[in-house]
């Protein structure tokens, strides 16, 4: 017979992997299940938002770790694993402010890391967190990669160019193309400079203990 753990203090809410551990795993609280932008989009046209929430579950007790509580017009973006703590993005809309936050697990305590006016950016379009050092940019769709903070900065990208992460001052793409037949590419753009210091073919991937697989 199968082992069933109950995960206490979540409700409808499917446990998603977070890149980098294989120790915590996240589920996301709200009504409406959507991302950033598309809260984003509902909170402009009905000026009213019920908001999203993240929850973080320890593998393999099961254990709930709420940092934050599900509130209207507060959107909790999925966190971030980096090096031993979490970071989660806060978008209040209603107070057009959005918050850089970390999370250490052993110390259940949210600290504020910075706050910045949602007018620094455009729309909430592809707006996220990225490692390491913490970073929070932006694709806009538009062809550029804009780094909103620690820096103000644009690199221009490829109209299918995706960003995976950073290391320093390396920033880790991914690439596709159909060109008749379908492929991917894996691309490392100088963070200063956008010029691309090598493109291979495959797929890259982030795994625990900073092992990263390429296939």
């Amino acid at each position: 017979m199968i082992k069933i753990t109950k995960i206490e203090g979540i409700s409808n809410g499917y446990p998603e992997e977070i890149e980098g551990t294989c120790e915590w795993y996240t589920a996301q609280e709200g009504v409406v299940f959507c991302d950033l932008y598309e809260a984003e989009e509902i909170f402009r046209k009905d000026g009213f938002f019920k908001g999203v929430n993240y929850h973080l579950i320890h593998y393999p007790d099961g254990k709930v770790h709420s940092p934050f509580q599900l509130r209207e017009n507060v959107y909790v973006d999925k966190p971030i694993w980096n090096n031993g703590e979490f970071h989660f993005l806060v978008v209040h809309f209603d107070q057009h402010l959005i918050q850089i936050t970390k999370y250490i697990p052993d110390e259940r305590n949210v600290e504020v890391i910075t706050e910045l006016s949602l007018s620094e950016v455009e729309d909430c379009y592809n707006l996220k967190l990225e490692t390491t050092p913490l970073t929070l940019g932006r694709s806009g769709n538009d062809g550029f990669y804009e780094i909103v903070w620690p820096e103000k900065k644009k690199i221009a990208i490829g109209e299918t160019e995706t960003v995976l992460f950073r290391d320093g001052d390396r920033l880790y793409l991914s690439e596709w193309e159909e060109n008749p037949d379908y492929q991917e590419y894996v691309i490392v753009r100088d963070i200063h400079t956008g010029k691309i210091l090598e493109k291979s073919k495959g797929y890259l991937r982030r795994l625990p203990n900073h092992v990263y697989w390429k296939s």
